[in-house]
């Protein structure tokens, strides 16, 4: 009788599947080492002309080191070569295990997403792209994880139109939003925010695109006369607008994004004199707008199962009917069409003797009545949650500290807010560490707190949004 083939372990099909994962992956110059009872490794030769960088680059992606020059400086230890300029030439013929090579497959699209907590509590922090870039970005999610932040807000496309990431969407390239994108691989950059259990909120400003509105004046807002009204601003009733604004969103999905966020989504109300919308003589408004839009974005988030949040004006939270109309931003409505309502309720921004404060923004306190107040708008009956946007910079604040942050996201919680994001467009959050001491985090470095940095003019403009 002829014996049976004998029937692979479990634990050995996944080990042929990751090596028949990785070795498409592998440049020529790498082999795959296999030995029964040790690790998977993959060895590589240098050639002739190989720099660190050179070869750092060209395996970076199968390996658990984010940045490029981190890889070279490990490859360097792995030669024993003590040098540490990274374009520098390596000696061919030399023969070194890659460090810190992936002991799996990575999942991507769809199946690539984290998704939120289980109790749906984001606790997160506003990164520009350049916060994405290089050891930066490991320093930052190693502070979270030991503060108990869960969730990053990434600037896919900010307030300026600019792209941080190499978009393939035709409209950015067409008008050059991606020059210089600070973030080289998004897919990437969310998988390593993830191995540190941390969600990637994708932030997408809408409809102020100053990059797109200089290159294609056929898609901005029109003046009276029929001509490009030079605000920055896109019309929100253009179809090619809302579709680079749906092209994007589903590029993040694709890269494993676990919630779409959308900025900007409204209509301008600075610089609007001899503005003409095109609303006039007909029966729609910019409420009507800007729900229909929102619409169409989340028939492409829900499918997918990926939650799509909106930022609301501080105003709009409030409830009043002209702020609403003039923004065309309508909280009650708007719940209907999303799973997350982000009220930007920075107490600096309420005017002065707002609800009695001769200085609004010393009262941290004012998170919560705006966070209140946008729960208030939404009906009872809906699943949508409300996750405000609280003040995490000095501007406005005289009292701004430490202890003015913690107590604005004491009061979101206390009030129905369902987590809460820190808005900090300088990126120091020197701050956010000391309100939340480290926890039960492991190897991780405290940073000593330090006064706020003073904003620059365009962190300035970027507070005051």
């Amino acid at each position: 009788m002829a014996a049976k083939a004998p029937v692979a372990e479990p634990a050995d099909a996944e080990r042929a599947a990751f090596i028949a994962w990785l070795k498409p992956r592998l440049p020529a110059q790498a082999q795959v080492v296999d030995k029964v009872g040790l690790p998977v490794e993959v060895q590589f030769t240098t050639q002739k002309n190989d720099t660190f960088v050179k070869v750092a680059r060209s395996l970076l992606e199968v390996t658990a080191i984010y940045e490029v020059n981190d890889l070279g400086h490990a490859i360097a230890k792995a030669m024993r070569d003590k040098r540490t300029d990274m374009g520098a030439t390596v000696r061919p013929g030399i023969v070194f295990t890659v460090p810190q090579l992936l002991t799996k497959p990575f999942a991507e699209g769809d199946a690539a997403r984290l998704g939120w907590a289980a109790d749906k509590a984001l606790r997160g922090l506003y990164l520009r792209g350049p916060s994405a870039r290089g050891s930066r970005y490991s320093h930052l999610l190693r502070n979270m994880v030991a503060r108990d932040y869960n969730a990053i807000v990434l600037d896919l496309r900010d307030y300026d139109g600019v792209i941080t990431y190499d978009s393939k969407v035709p409209l950015a390239i067409e008008t050059k939003a991606t020059r210089g994108a600070p973030i080289r691989d998004l897919a990437r950059a969310i998988r390593f925010a993830h191995n540190y259990n941390v969600s990637v909120i994708a932030r997408i400003s809408c409809f102020h695109d100053e990059t797109v509105s200089k290159a294609r004046p056929d898609l901005v807002v029109r003046n009276k006369h029929g001509k490009p009204h030079a605000i920055g601003w896109l019309d929100p009733r253009n179809t090619i607008a809302q579709d680079y604004v749906i092209a994007l969103a589903n590029e993040a999905m694709d890269a494993g994004a676990d919630e779409i966020q959308l900025d900007y989504v409204r209509y301008p109300v600075r610089g609007i004199k001899n503005a003409d919308f095109g609303l006039d003589g007909t029966k729609i408004t910019k409420v009507d707008v800007i729900r229909d839009f929102v619409r169409r974005v989340h028939a492409v988030t829900s499918p997918r199962s990926v939650p799509l949040s909106l930022d609301i004006f501080g105003m709009s939270a409030q409830g009043i009917r002209a702020d609403i109309e003039a923004l065309g931003q309508d909280p009650a409505v708007l719940a209907r069409e999303c799973e997350v309502l982000s009220p930007m309720v920075y107490p600096s921004h309420y005017e002065n003797g707002f609800m009695g404060h001769a200085v609004p923004g010393d009262h941290p306190e004012l998170v919560g009545v705006g966070t209140r107040k946008t729960l208030g708008l939404v009906d009872k009956g809906l699943t949508t949650i409300v996750r405000p946007w609280v003040q995490a910079v000095n501007w406005n604040s005289p009292s701004y500290s430490p202890e003015y942050l913690r107590q604005e996201m004491d009061s979101a919680d206390a009030n129905g807010g369902v987590g809460w994001l820190l808005w900090q467009p300088a990126q120091d959050y020197s701050y956010a560490w000391i309100a939340r001491p480290p926890g039960t985090g492991k190897n991780v470095q405290k940073v000593a707190g330090k006064p706020a940095a003073k904003l620059t003019p365009a962190a300035a403009v970027q507070a005051q949004r």
